[in-house]
C-alpha cells in the first residue's frame, strides 16, 4: 500500500500523475491511492470553516480542515449545501446508473486521529420513475465499515432483501396519499392496485448515508461529519 501523501506535496504528485493514461471504463471497486488521496490542483477552500468539494473527471473530493475523502459518481447539490452554516452536513446526487456500493474510498487526516466510517441507506415506494420521497420510507441502522487496509474502506453492498425493506403500509393508505400528492398521471397507474407492493409499485433504495467520525489530537474537538446523498431516478 502507498504511504498517505499530505497536502505539502501533492502538487508535485499530481504533476507526475497526469502523464499516466486513467482508465474511462468505471470500476468496481477503486484502488488508484492517488486518484482517491490527493485532490486536484484546483481544490480551493470554499468558506472560513474549511468544508470544501471539487470535482475532478468522474471524482468529487471532499475536504473538512484538514481531512480529505472522495468518491465517484456523486453531484454536489448546490441547492442544499451550505458551507457557511451547516458544515456539518453535505448534500449530494448519484449520477442516474451508478451506486456508492462496492465503491472502495480513502480517508487522509493530519492532526486527526483515525477517522471511523459509517453507512446506511433508505428505502422510498416507487411507481413507475417517480419515488414518493415525502412520504414513508425505512431506514436502516448505522454499519460501521470495516478498513481494508490503513483508513482505506469499501462502502457496503446491500442484498435484495435489504434493497426491498419497508414499514408495513396498507395500499388505502398509499392511494389516498398519492391522490392528494402526487400527479394525476401517477395516481391513475395505483387507483385500481390491490395490494402493496405491486407493480407498479416497488420499493427501492433512495438515499445513501456516509458519516466519519473522528477526533483531533490536540483539541478535544471532535469530528462529525454527515454525508447525504440522493439517487437519480430517471425514466
Amino acid at each position: 500500500m502507498k504511504t498517505l501523501i499530505f497536502p505539502a506535496a501533492v502538487l508535485l504528485l499530481l504533476q507526475a500523475c497526469q502523464q499516466a493514461t486513467m482508465p474511462v471504463k468505471e470500476r468496481p471497486v477503486q484502488i488508484d491511492t492517488m486518484q482517491l488521496i490527493a485532490p486536484p490542483a484546483n481544490s480551493v477552500k470554499v468558506a472560513s470553516n474549511e468544508a470544501s468539494v471539487v470535482g475532478h473527471d468522474s471524482t468529487t473530493y471532499v475536504r473538512f480542515g484538514d481531512c480529505y475523502f472522495s468518491l465517484d459518481w456523486v453531484i454536489p447539490d448546490q441547492k442544499r449545501n451550505d458551507f457557511e452554516h451547516h458544515p456539518d452536513t453535505l448534500y449530494f446526487r448519484l449520477e442516474h446508473g451508478h451506486s456508492i456500493e462496492g465503491q472502495m474510498l480513502a480517508v487522509t487526516t493530519g492532526e486527526t486521529d483515525r477517522v471511523k466510517v459509517y453507512q446506511r441507506y433508505e428505502t422510498s415506494a416507487v411507481i413507475g420513475k417517480e419515488p414518493l420521497l415525502r412520504w414513508k420510507h425505512y431506514l436502516s441502522p448505522w454499519e460501521a465499515l470495516p478498513p481494508e487496509a490503513n483508513n482505506f474502506f469499501v462502502c457496503k453492498k446491500y442484498s435484495a432483501e435489504e434493497r426491498g425493506l419497508f414499514p408495513a403500509i396498507s395500499v388505502q393508505v398509499l392511494q389516498q396519499y398519492t391522490k392528494q400528492h402526487a400527479p394525476p398521471s401517477v395516481y391513475s397507474k395505483i387507483a385500481h392496485l390491490e395490494s402493496f407492493p405491486a407493480p407498479p409499485v416497488r420499493i427501492e433504495i433512495s438515499r445513501y448515508y456516509i458519516r466519519l467520525d473522528g477526533l483531533h489530537r490536540q483539541t478535544p474537538e471532535k469530528i462529525n461529519k454527515l454525508l447525504v446523498i440522493d439517487v437519480t431516478f430517471k425514466g
